[in-house]
């Protein structure tokens, strides 16, 4: 592996078509397949150094690779015999580095890497959470915006806190980004609080804490009309308001979650309560709702001046209309960092209330390091 023209170590990598089975053309040399060989799958990853030219970085990188694909394969022929063997590699929350594992599909190897890792006991390590390649999408993602906070940065650009008193905390994995006018629905004006749930569910989905769909805003509407005695009425199809009181209850049934409510009489008063959204999101590290005065939010962030009591918000908007184009929504701050200002004039001095759900608690024994809630679907 080098570009035309370079210089130093070269790597020849030699790849194994998969087409074989297909019929489809293969560099395997004929094969006695009366006895079938055992079947290993090898899964590696490699570092490389910041700042090295691309022809040097691809060179590195297919040493490294062919190396460890060896030590895997030795390594498997040890342990699997003719059984086989499968490996993945993972980038869990909590490792400053990626780590190959062997036989992650089944449970019990599972806790026993938990407990070497020091990992808690949440789904981090199921063979779908692997590291994918680099053109395959979350094996949960929907096709829509996955973080877009990300390109916002660590801190507001207008923050003029402490460095040594400064603290910023963000929710922990991935969510999809949903918003007005998507999945061909047009709830411009009225669906913010749909929007907002279906952002919080993204989350646990994408955590592999549950294995349900999102469910649409008719969904939703069916959910509260059998869960909640103020909505047995609602009409299916409508465009009736919901709050976070409701996203809620929606989080708790269709979930199995537990949440918590924070009412803040004004902005005055969340200022006040910042260190426990900040603390929510340190430990439970899920997505908080927001509903301030008529409209509803995500937030997914906090900075925080313990000295001074500034704070910055990064808040998911759903009140957008356009196309998912990451740039157009981070510069015209559809998601992007807020200050206690912005909410003054959102809520006109008005109430916001704040559903705060927790992390699932850690599974069973014998469903150990399973997803932990849900099943597929929805109630039609």
């Amino acid at each position: 592996v080098a570009g035309p023209g370079s210089t130093g170590a070269v790597a020849s990598v030699e790849v194994l078509s998969a087409g074989l089975a297909a019929g489809g053309p293969t560099n395997f040399v004929a094969m006695d397949l009366k006895q079938a060989p055992a079947s290993y799958r090898l899964d590696v990853v490699a570092y490389l150094e910041l700042g090295l030219p691309a022809e040097a970085q691809a060179a590195s990188a297919a040493l490294a690779l062919v190396a460890a694909a060896k030590r895997q394969l030795s390594a498997a022929r040890a342990l699997g015999g003719e059984r086989g063997l499968s490996f993945r590699c993972y980038a869990p929350a909590g490792l400053d580095h990626a780590v190959c594992l062997p036989c992650s599909e089944d449970v019990a190897a599972r806790a026993r890497y938990h407990q070497l890792l020091r990992l808690p006991k949440v789904p981090l390590l199921l063979p779908e959470c692997a590291l994918p390649w680099a053109d395959e999408p979350h094996s949960r993602a929907g096709g829509k915006l996955i973080n877009p906070h990300l390109n916002c940065g660590p801190r507001p650009g207008w923050w003029k806190g402490s460095e040594s008193t400064t603290r910023s905390v963000f929710i922990r994995g991935m969510y999809e980004y949903s918003h007005y006018m998507q999945d061909n629905t047009d709830d411009n004006g009225w669906g913010c609080a749909y929007r907002a749930l279906q952002t919080s569910v993204s989350w646990y989905r994408m955590q592999y804490y549950t294995e349900k769909d999102i469910p649409g805003i008719q969904d939703i509407q069916r959910l509260l009309k059998r869960i909640d005695e103020a909505h047995k009425d609602i009409v299916i199809g409508s465009k009736k308001w919901i709050g976070t009181v409701e996203g809620m209850y929606l989080l708790q049934d269709y979930l199995g979650v537990e949440c918590k409510m924070m009412y803040c009489q004004d902005t005055s008063d969340m200022a006040s309560q910042v260190p426990q959204m900040l603390n929510h999101l340190a430990t439970e590290g899920t997505p908080i709702m927001m509903g301030a005065g008529q409209y509803a939010y995500t937030l997914v962030g906090l900075c925080f001046d313990s000295a001074s009591g500034e704070a910055g918000f990064m808040i998911v908007d759903p009140h957008y209309t356009g196309k998912d184009e990451l740039k157009n929504i981070t510069q015209k701050g559809w998601v992007g960092w807020k200050n206690l200002e912005w909410f003054e004039k959102m809520t006109e001095g008005g109430f916001i209330n704040c559903c705060l759900p927790n992390a699932p608690a850690a599974p069973s024994t014998s469903e150990q390091l399973r997803p932990a809630v849900g099943a597929r679907g929805v109630p039609r």
